[in-house]
Protein backbone atom coordinates (compact mmCIF):
# COMPACT_ATOMS: atom_id res chain seq x y z
CA UNK A 1 0.00 0.00 0.00
CA UNK A 2 2.44 2.56 0.76
CA UNK A 3 4.63 1.86 -2.52
CA UNK A 4 1.44 2.19 -4.46
CA UNK A 5 0.73 5.72 -2.80
CA UNK A 6 4.69 6.80 -3.26
CA UNK A 7 4.55 5.61 -6.99
CA UNK A 8 1.16 7.67 -7.30
CA UNK A 9 2.68 10.43 -5.69
CA UNK A 10 5.47 10.63 -7.53
CA UNK A 11 3.78 10.32 -10.91
CA UNK A 12 1.89 13.34 -9.30
CA UNK A 13 4.86 15.28 -8.78
CA UNK A 14 5.87 14.47 -12.52
CA UNK A 15 2.91 15.65 -14.01
CA UNK A 16 2.94 18.68 -11.65
CA UNK A 17 6.59 19.98 -13.15
CA UNK A 18 5.72 19.17 -16.18
CA UNK A 19 6.32 22.12 -18.31
CA UNK A 20 3.91 22.82 -20.95
CA UNK A 21 4.63 25.83 -23.26
CA UNK A 22 2.48 27.74 -25.16
CA UNK A 23 2.49 31.59 -27.29
CA UNK A 24 2.62 34.73 -25.85
CA UNK A 25 -1.31 36.36 -25.87
CA UNK A 26 -2.51 40.38 -25.24
CA UNK A 27 -4.57 38.68 -22.04
CA UNK A 28 -1.54 36.75 -20.65
CA UNK A 29 -0.12 40.35 -19.29
CA UNK A 30 -2.29 39.68 -16.08
CA UNK A 31 -0.40 36.44 -15.21
CA UNK A 32 2.90 38.11 -16.51
CA UNK A 33 2.84 41.01 -14.37
CA UNK A 34 3.30 39.62 -10.76
CA UNK A 35 6.12 37.99 -11.64
CA UNK A 36 7.82 40.66 -13.37
CA UNK A 37 7.50 43.55 -11.58
CA UNK A 38 9.18 41.59 -8.20
CA UNK A 39 12.63 42.69 -7.85
CA UNK A 40 13.52 43.20 -11.44
CA UNK A 41 15.01 46.41 -12.76
CA UNK A 42 16.14 45.20 -16.73
CA UNK A 43 14.61 45.43 -20.06
CA UNK A 44 14.10 41.34 -20.05
CA UNK A 45 11.36 41.71 -18.05
CA UNK A 46 8.76 43.21 -19.52
CA UNK A 47 5.95 42.02 -20.97
CA UNK A 48 5.65 44.29 -23.51
CA UNK A 49 9.26 43.48 -24.54
CA UNK A 50 8.24 39.30 -24.47
CA UNK A 51 5.31 39.89 -26.71
CA UNK A 52 6.34 42.55 -29.08
CA UNK A 53 9.29 40.71 -30.17
CA UNK A 54 8.55 37.16 -29.79
CA UNK A 55 8.20 36.18 -33.53
CA UNK A 56 12.58 37.10 -33.46
CA UNK A 57 12.94 34.76 -30.75
CA UNK A 58 10.06 32.31 -30.92
CA UNK A 59 9.29 32.79 -27.40
CA UNK A 60 7.15 30.79 -25.70
CA UNK A 61 6.08 30.83 -21.63
CA UNK A 62 4.90 28.77 -18.65
CA UNK A 63 3.94 28.15 -15.33
CA UNK A 64 4.29 25.93 -13.17
CA UNK A 65 5.61 25.36 -8.99
CA UNK A 66 5.54 29.53 -8.83
CA UNK A 67 7.76 29.78 -11.37
CA UNK A 68 7.09 31.97 -14.70
CA UNK A 69 9.07 30.19 -17.52
CA UNK A 70 9.90 32.11 -20.96
CA UNK A 71 11.87 30.28 -23.44
CA UNK A 72 13.47 32.00 -26.15
CA UNK A 73 15.97 30.49 -28.77
CA UNK A 74 18.57 33.16 -28.59
CA UNK A 75 22.16 33.72 -30.55
CA UNK A 76 20.67 33.30 -33.98
CA UNK A 77 18.30 30.89 -32.81
CA UNK A 78 20.87 28.33 -31.72
CA UNK A 79 20.21 28.01 -28.15
CA UNK A 80 17.23 27.69 -26.33
CA UNK A 81 17.59 29.83 -23.14
CA UNK A 82 15.02 30.10 -20.31
CA UNK A 83 13.88 33.23 -17.86
CA UNK A 84 12.87 31.79 -14.89
CA UNK A 85 10.84 34.23 -12.02
CA UNK A 86 9.38 33.30 -8.90
CA UNK A 87 7.40 35.74 -6.87
CA UNK A 88 8.87 34.53 -3.73
CA UNK A 89 11.76 36.55 -2.45
CA UNK A 90 14.31 33.34 -1.61
CA UNK A 91 12.74 30.67 -4.67
CA UNK A 92 13.61 26.98 -3.94
CA UNK A 93 14.78 26.31 -7.94
CA UNK A 94 15.03 22.81 -7.32
CA UNK A 95 11.26 22.54 -7.84
CA UNK A 96 11.48 24.32 -11.45
CA UNK A 97 15.12 22.94 -12.75
CA UNK A 98 14.14 18.87 -13.65
CA UNK A 99 11.43 20.53 -15.73
CA UNK A 100 13.71 23.01 -17.62
CA UNK A 101 16.80 20.21 -17.73
CA UNK A 102 13.75 17.81 -19.56
CA UNK A 103 12.48 20.67 -21.57
CA UNK A 104 15.98 22.20 -22.99
CA UNK A 105 17.01 18.10 -23.54
CA UNK A 106 14.66 17.89 -26.11
CA UNK A 107 16.56 20.45 -28.07
CA UNK A 108 19.57 18.11 -27.46
CA UNK A 109 20.61 21.03 -25.20
CA UNK A 110 22.28 21.55 -21.98
CA UNK A 111 19.93 23.84 -19.74
CA UNK A 112 20.81 27.37 -20.26
CA UNK A 113 19.20 30.43 -17.97
CA UNK A 114 19.33 34.11 -18.74
CA UNK A 115 18.73 37.62 -17.31
CA UNK A 116 20.05 36.18 -13.85
CA UNK A 117 20.37 38.91 -11.73
CA UNK A 118 23.61 38.65 -9.46
CA UNK A 119 21.78 37.65 -6.27
CA UNK A 120 19.75 35.19 -8.43
CA UNK A 121 22.91 33.80 -9.59
CA UNK A 122 24.87 33.29 -5.86
CA UNK A 123 21.31 31.37 -4.75
CA UNK A 124 21.55 29.38 -7.83
CA UNK A 125 25.22 28.38 -6.59
CA UNK A 126 24.22 28.25 -3.28
CA UNK A 127 21.70 25.70 -3.92
CA UNK A 128 23.37 24.09 -6.73
CA UNK A 129 27.46 24.19 -5.96
CA UNK A 130 29.42 22.95 -9.14
CA UNK A 131 26.64 22.57 -11.15
CA UNK A 132 26.51 25.58 -13.15
CA UNK A 133 29.18 28.11 -14.29
CA UNK A 134 28.40 32.02 -15.10
CA UNK A 135 29.56 34.79 -17.70
CA UNK A 136 28.09 38.01 -17.63
CA UNK A 137 28.41 39.73 -21.59
CA UNK A 138 28.58 44.40 -21.01
CA UNK A 139 26.90 43.87 -24.40
CA UNK A 140 23.66 43.50 -22.96
CA UNK A 141 24.04 45.12 -20.24
CA UNK A 142 21.20 47.55 -19.41
CA UNK A 143 22.04 51.40 -18.64
CA UNK A 144 19.98 52.81 -16.09
CA UNK A 145 19.64 56.81 -15.34
CA UNK A 146 18.20 58.85 -12.75
CA UNK A 147 15.10 60.41 -14.06
CA UNK A 148 15.85 63.87 -12.62
CA UNK A 149 18.99 63.88 -14.55
CA UNK A 150 17.87 63.25 -18.07
CA UNK A 151 14.92 65.57 -17.53
CA UNK A 152 16.74 68.66 -16.04
CA UNK A 153 20.48 67.90 -18.12
CA UNK A 154 22.01 69.62 -14.71
CA UNK A 155 25.44 69.65 -14.31
CA UNK A 156 28.97 70.50 -16.66
CA UNK A 157 28.54 66.51 -17.33
CA UNK A 158 25.49 67.36 -19.82
CA UNK A 159 26.83 70.67 -21.18
CA UNK A 160 26.49 69.31 -24.62
CA UNK A 161 22.91 67.54 -24.19
CA UNK A 162 22.15 71.32 -23.33
CA UNK A 163 23.37 72.57 -26.23
CA UNK A 164 22.28 70.41 -28.04
CA UNK A 165 18.29 70.89 -26.63
CA UNK A 166 18.99 75.02 -26.51
CA UNK A 167 19.96 74.43 -30.74
CA UNK A 168 16.93 72.56 -31.23
CA UNK A 169 14.51 75.25 -29.47
CA UNK A 170 16.12 78.07 -31.29
CA UNK A 171 15.73 76.29 -34.40
CA UNK A 172 12.15 74.92 -34.52
CA UNK A 173 8.33 75.55 -33.78
CA UNK A 174 7.89 72.27 -31.82
CA UNK A 175 5.45 70.87 -29.62
CA UNK A 176 5.28 67.11 -27.25
CA UNK A 177 2.47 65.53 -27.14
CA UNK A 178 1.59 61.77 -25.30
CA UNK A 179 1.33 59.45 -27.63
CA UNK A 180 -2.62 58.23 -28.28
CA UNK A 181 -5.10 56.88 -30.81
CA UNK A 182 -4.62 59.84 -32.26
CA UNK A 183 -1.45 60.00 -33.56
CA UNK A 184 -0.20 56.52 -33.41
CA UNK A 185 -0.85 56.38 -37.38
CA UNK A 186 1.82 59.31 -38.00
CA UNK A 187 4.10 57.43 -35.59
CA UNK A 188 3.74 54.55 -37.72
CA UNK A 189 4.28 56.66 -40.73
CA UNK A 190 7.57 57.99 -39.49
CA UNK A 191 8.76 53.88 -38.65
CA UNK A 192 8.01 53.40 -41.99
CA UNK A 193 9.92 56.45 -43.63
CA UNK A 194 13.07 54.96 -41.33
CA UNK A 195 12.68 51.35 -42.40
CA UNK A 196 12.89 52.58 -46.21
CA UNK A 197 16.22 53.63 -45.68
CA UNK A 198 17.50 50.04 -43.87
CA UNK A 199 15.61 47.88 -46.12
CA UNK A 200 18.48 45.63 -45.93
CA UNK A 201 19.00 45.36 -42.54
CA UNK A 202 17.20 42.16 -40.67
CA UNK A 203 17.01 43.96 -36.86
CA UNK A 204 15.85 47.02 -38.28
CA UNK A 205 13.38 44.75 -40.35
CA UNK A 206 12.32 42.92 -36.57
CA UNK A 207 12.24 45.93 -34.64
CA UNK A 208 9.62 47.48 -36.98
CA UNK A 209 7.48 44.34 -36.52
CA UNK A 210 7.71 44.73 -32.81
CA UNK A 211 6.70 48.34 -33.33
CA UNK A 212 3.81 47.72 -35.40
CA UNK A 213 2.69 45.28 -32.81
CA UNK A 214 3.59 47.69 -29.91
CA UNK A 215 1.09 49.96 -31.57
CA UNK A 216 -1.56 47.70 -32.07
CA UNK A 217 -2.22 46.80 -28.70
CA UNK A 218 -0.43 50.28 -26.89
CA UNK A 219 -3.00 50.20 -24.29
CA UNK A 220 -3.39 46.86 -23.31
CA UNK A 221 0.09 46.52 -22.79
CA UNK A 222 0.41 49.29 -20.65
CA UNK A 223 2.66 51.50 -23.43
CA UNK A 224 3.42 54.82 -22.80
CA UNK A 225 5.21 57.39 -25.17
CA UNK A 226 5.63 60.71 -26.42
CA UNK A 227 5.66 62.21 -29.60
CA UNK A 228 7.47 65.26 -30.93
CA UNK A 229 6.47 67.41 -33.43
CA UNK A 230 7.66 70.55 -35.79
CA UNK A 231 5.15 72.91 -36.87
CA UNK A 232 2.63 70.33 -37.44
CA UNK A 233 5.17 67.37 -38.64
CA UNK A 234 5.94 64.15 -36.84
CA UNK A 235 9.89 64.32 -36.23
CA UNK A 236 10.12 61.93 -33.33
CA UNK A 237 8.54 59.53 -31.43
CA UNK A 238 9.42 57.77 -27.86
CA UNK A 239 7.16 55.00 -25.51
CA UNK A 240 8.22 52.25 -23.31
CA UNK A 241 6.63 50.16 -20.28
CA UNK A 242 7.61 49.99 -16.81
CA UNK A 243 9.77 47.22 -15.16
CA UNK A 244 8.44 48.03 -11.82
CA UNK A 245 7.18 50.61 -9.65
CA UNK A 246 10.55 52.80 -9.79
CA UNK A 247 12.13 52.09 -12.86
CA UNK A 248 10.65 52.88 -16.44
CA UNK A 249 11.42 51.61 -19.59
CA UNK A 250 12.72 53.28 -23.31
CA UNK A 251 11.98 50.26 -25.38
CA UNK A 252 12.22 52.57 -28.63
CA UNK A 253 12.95 56.29 -29.65
CA UNK A 254 12.76 56.90 -33.41
CA UNK A 255 13.20 60.97 -34.98
CA UNK A 256 14.10 62.03 -38.44
CA UNK A 257 17.67 63.16 -38.15
CA UNK A 258 17.30 66.07 -40.16
CA UNK A 259 16.45 67.79 -37.34
CA UNK A 260 19.31 68.79 -35.57
CA UNK A 261 19.36 67.97 -31.74
CA UNK A 262 15.97 66.08 -32.39
CA UNK A 263 17.45 63.29 -30.39
CA UNK A 264 18.69 64.81 -27.53
CA UNK A 265 15.21 66.78 -27.65
CA UNK A 266 12.54 63.51 -27.59
CA UNK A 267 14.56 62.39 -24.82
CA UNK A 268 14.85 65.43 -22.64
CA UNK A 269 11.08 65.97 -23.03
CA UNK A 270 9.84 62.63 -22.64
CA UNK A 271 11.87 62.24 -18.92
CA UNK A 272 9.67 65.44 -18.01
CA UNK A 273 6.39 63.81 -18.90
CA UNK A 274 7.05 60.47 -17.02
CA UNK A 275 4.82 60.04 -13.94
CA UNK A 276 6.64 61.05 -10.88
CA UNK A 277 7.31 57.31 -9.49
CA UNK A 278 9.60 56.39 -11.76
CA UNK A 279 12.47 57.63 -10.41
CA UNK A 280 14.86 55.58 -12.66
CA UNK A 281 14.86 55.29 -16.24
CA UNK A 282 16.40 51.81 -18.10
CA UNK A 283 17.28 52.87 -21.90
CA UNK A 284 18.21 49.19 -22.38
CA UNK A 285 21.70 48.22 -23.95
CA UNK A 286 24.18 48.42 -26.74
CA UNK A 287 24.15 45.51 -28.35
CA UNK A 288 28.00 45.91 -28.46
CA UNK A 289 27.49 48.45 -31.60
CA UNK A 290 30.52 51.00 -30.70
CA UNK A 291 28.01 54.44 -31.95
CA UNK A 292 25.12 53.12 -29.72
CA UNK A 293 27.71 52.82 -26.67
CA UNK A 294 29.04 55.91 -27.02
CA UNK A 295 25.92 57.74 -27.28
CA UNK A 296 24.22 55.96 -24.12
CA UNK A 297 27.28 56.18 -22.35
CA UNK A 298 26.90 60.32 -22.81
CA UNK A 299 24.15 60.23 -20.80
CA UNK A 300 26.17 58.99 -17.26
CA UNK A 301 23.99 56.36 -16.39
CA UNK A 302 23.51 55.64 -12.91
CA UNK A 303 24.23 52.38 -13.58
CA UNK A 304 24.63 49.29 -15.46
CA UNK A 305 22.10 46.45 -14.94
CA UNK A 306 23.87 43.01 -15.97
CA UNK A 307 22.12 40.06 -17.13
CA UNK A 308 24.00 37.59 -15.87
CA UNK A 309 23.69 33.83 -17.85
CA UNK A 310 24.03 30.26 -16.36
CA UNK A 311 25.08 27.44 -17.93
CA UNK A 312 24.25 24.06 -16.53
CA UNK A 313 27.65 21.64 -16.64
CA UNK A 314 27.27 18.46 -18.63
CA UNK A 315 30.28 15.29 -18.82
CA UNK A 316 30.76 16.88 -21.80
CA UNK A 317 31.93 20.18 -20.74
CA UNK A 318 33.61 19.12 -17.69
CA UNK A 319 35.80 16.91 -20.51
CA UNK A 320 36.32 20.25 -22.21
CA UNK A 321 37.38 22.05 -19.35
CA UNK A 322 40.14 19.58 -18.74
CA UNK A 323 41.42 19.71 -21.83
CA UNK A 324 41.75 23.58 -22.15
CA UNK A 325 43.25 23.18 -18.67
CA UNK A 326 46.05 21.07 -19.34
CA UNK A 327 46.63 22.29 -23.28
CA UNK A 328 46.15 26.41 -22.68
CA UNK A 329 46.91 26.56 -19.12
CA UNK A 330 43.40 28.88 -19.30
CA UNK A 331 41.77 30.15 -15.96
CA UNK A 332 38.25 28.93 -15.46
CA UNK A 333 36.03 32.25 -15.84
CA UNK A 334 37.87 32.29 -19.54
CA UNK A 335 36.96 29.31 -20.11
CA UNK A 336 32.99 29.47 -18.79
CA UNK A 337 32.66 32.41 -20.78
CA UNK A 338 33.89 30.87 -23.99
CA UNK A 339 31.17 27.77 -23.69
CA UNK A 340 28.64 30.07 -22.94
CA UNK A 341 28.79 32.64 -25.74
CA UNK A 342 30.57 29.85 -28.45
CA UNK A 343 29.83 26.48 -27.72
CA UNK A 344 27.76 24.79 -29.80
CA UNK A 345 26.89 21.65 -31.05
CA UNK A 346 26.84 22.86 -35.38
CA UNK A 347 29.97 24.20 -34.05
CA UNK A 348 32.29 21.82 -32.38
CA UNK A 349 34.44 18.60 -33.51
CA UNK A 350 35.22 16.64 -30.56
CA UNK A 351 36.93 13.50 -30.69
CA UNK A 352 36.60 10.97 -27.54
CA UNK A 353 38.76 7.87 -25.66
CA UNK A 354 36.43 5.63 -23.69
CA UNK A 355 33.54 8.33 -23.52
CA UNK A 356 35.99 11.47 -22.77
CA UNK A 357 37.18 13.91 -24.66
CA UNK A 358 40.30 13.90 -25.49
CA UNK A 359 41.04 16.21 -28.40
CA UNK A 360 38.79 19.82 -29.31
CA UNK A 361 38.23 21.92 -32.52
CA UNK A 362 35.52 24.87 -32.06
CA UNK A 363 34.53 27.45 -34.73
CA UNK A 364 33.39 30.98 -34.20
CA UNK A 365 30.79 32.20 -36.69
CA UNK A 366 32.10 35.84 -37.32
CA UNK A 367 31.06 38.81 -39.58
CA UNK A 368 33.39 40.88 -41.58
CA UNK A 369 33.10 43.09 -44.53
CA UNK A 370 33.67 40.58 -46.62
CA UNK A 371 31.26 38.01 -45.29
CA UNK A 372 30.95 35.55 -43.13
CA UNK A 373 34.24 33.73 -42.01
CA UNK A 374 35.04 31.11 -40.00
CA UNK A 375 37.54 31.32 -36.81
CA UNK A 376 38.60 28.30 -36.03
CA UNK A 377 40.04 28.65 -32.29
CA UNK A 378 40.73 26.38 -29.01
CA UNK A 379 42.28 23.53 -30.98
CA UNK A 380 44.12 21.55 -28.48
CA UNK A 381 44.67 18.01 -27.79
CA UNK A 382 45.62 16.21 -24.49
CA UNK A 383 49.46 15.80 -24.34
CA UNK A 384 49.36 11.63 -23.91
CA UNK A 385 47.28 12.03 -27.59
CA UNK A 386 49.31 13.90 -29.64
CA UNK A 387 50.96 13.35 -32.77
CA UNK A 388 48.73 10.50 -33.86
CA UNK A 389 46.61 13.39 -36.82
CA UNK A 390 43.67 13.77 -34.16
CA UNK A 391 43.43 17.89 -34.26
CA UNK A 392 44.36 17.32 -38.52
CA UNK A 393 41.17 14.94 -38.97
CA UNK A 394 38.84 17.18 -36.84
CA UNK A 395 40.38 20.50 -38.70
CA UNK A 396 39.50 19.02 -41.90
CA UNK A 397 36.31 17.88 -40.95
CA UNK A 398 35.80 21.57 -39.57
CA UNK A 399 37.07 23.39 -42.45
CA UNK A 400 34.80 21.31 -44.69
CA UNK A 401 31.45 22.27 -42.89
CA UNK A 402 32.79 25.88 -43.05
CA UNK A 403 32.73 24.99 -46.84
CA UNK A 404 29.32 23.92 -47.23
CA UNK A 405 27.61 26.54 -45.18
CA UNK A 406 28.50 29.56 -46.73
CA UNK A 407 32.04 30.91 -45.17
CA UNK A 408 33.77 33.11 -47.68
CA UNK A 409 37.06 32.19 -45.34
CA UNK A 410 38.24 30.74 -42.77
CA UNK A 411 41.09 32.19 -40.20
CA UNK A 412 42.98 31.66 -37.40
CA UNK A 413 45.98 33.07 -35.33
CA UNK A 414 48.99 30.55 -34.44
CA UNK A 415 51.01 31.53 -31.71
CA UNK A 416 54.20 30.49 -32.98
CA UNK A 417 56.28 29.80 -35.69
CA UNK A 418 55.43 25.68 -35.43
CA UNK A 419 51.92 26.49 -35.42
CA UNK A 420 52.05 28.66 -38.81
CA UNK A 421 53.78 25.89 -40.65
CA UNK A 422 51.55 23.45 -39.05
CA UNK A 423 48.05 25.38 -40.53
CA UNK A 424 50.05 26.36 -43.63
CA UNK A 425 49.75 22.71 -44.70
CA UNK A 426 46.08 22.93 -44.42
CA UNK A 427 45.89 25.90 -47.22
CA UNK A 428 46.08 28.46 -44.62
CA UNK A 429 48.34 31.37 -45.98
CA UNK A 430 50.17 33.86 -43.81
CA UNK A 431 49.42 37.57 -43.79
CA UNK A 432 50.36 40.66 -41.85
CA UNK A 433 46.98 41.77 -41.22
CA UNK A 434 45.78 41.88 -37.36
CA UNK A 435 41.92 40.84 -36.36
CA UNK A 436 40.18 43.64 -34.01
CA UNK A 437 37.41 41.32 -32.02
CA UNK A 438 34.01 43.59 -31.40
CA UNK A 439 34.28 41.75 -28.13
CA UNK A 440 34.96 41.85 -24.34
CA UNK A 441 36.45 38.57 -24.35
CA UNK A 442 39.68 38.27 -25.63
CA UNK A 443 39.86 35.77 -28.52
CA UNK A 444 43.34 35.91 -29.43
CA UNK A 445 46.35 35.41 -28.03
CA UNK A 446 46.39 37.75 -25.10
CA UNK A 447 48.67 40.37 -26.91
CA UNK A 448 46.93 42.16 -30.05
CA UNK A 449 50.21 43.16 -31.92
CA UNK A 450 50.91 38.94 -31.90
CA UNK A 451 47.22 38.37 -33.61
CA UNK A 452 48.27 38.40 -37.36
CA UNK A 453 45.83 35.60 -38.77
CA UNK A 454 46.52 33.09 -41.38
CA UNK A 455 43.51 32.81 -43.72
CA UNK A 456 42.30 29.93 -45.95
CA UNK A 457 39.77 31.08 -48.30
CA UNK A 458 36.69 29.16 -49.74
CA UNK A 459 35.45 31.64 -52.11
CA UNK A 460 37.43 32.14 -55.21
CA UNK A 461 36.19 35.83 -55.32
CA UNK A 462 37.96 36.55 -52.17
CA UNK A 463 41.12 38.18 -52.72
CA UNK A 464 44.03 38.29 -49.74
CA UNK A 465 45.18 41.45 -51.31
CA UNK A 466 42.13 43.07 -50.52
CA UNK A 467 43.13 43.22 -46.48
CA UNK A 468 43.98 45.99 -45.21
CA UNK A 469 46.60 46.43 -41.69
CA UNK A 470 43.29 45.21 -39.29
CA UNK A 471 40.38 42.89 -39.95
CA UNK A 472 37.36 44.08 -38.23
CA UNK A 473 35.23 40.86 -36.68
CA UNK A 474 32.07 40.53 -34.99
CA UNK A 475 31.63 37.40 -33.10
CA UNK A 476 28.51 35.77 -33.96
CA UNK A 477 27.03 34.70 -30.52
Amino acid sequence: MTSFLSKEVNFYVFMQTKLYFQPVEIQHRDIFQPYLTKNSQTCDRTFANTFCWQHLYHTKWAEANGFLVIRAFINGERRAAYIIVSQKDKPNYSDILSALEADAAEFDQSLTLMGLSEEECNALQRQFPEQFFFDKNRDFADYVYKTEDLKTLKGRKYAQKRNHVNKFESLYNYHYEAISGKNIAECMQLEESWISQHAEDESAQSEYIAIQKAFQNFEALGLFGGALYVDDKLVAFTYGSAIRHDIFCTHVEKADIHYEGVYQMINYLFAQHLPEQFTFINREEDMGLAGLRKSKTSYQPAMLAYKHTALKLNDEMQDIIHVWRRCFGDDDPSIYTFLSRYYFNHCTMLEKRDGRVISTVFMIPCQTRFGLAAYLYGIATLPEYQHQGISSRLIRQMLEKCRNNGAVFSFLIPEDEKLKEYYARFGYIRTQTNVVFESDMDLGTGDTKKDRIMILPFDDTFRIENLSETLDCRPML
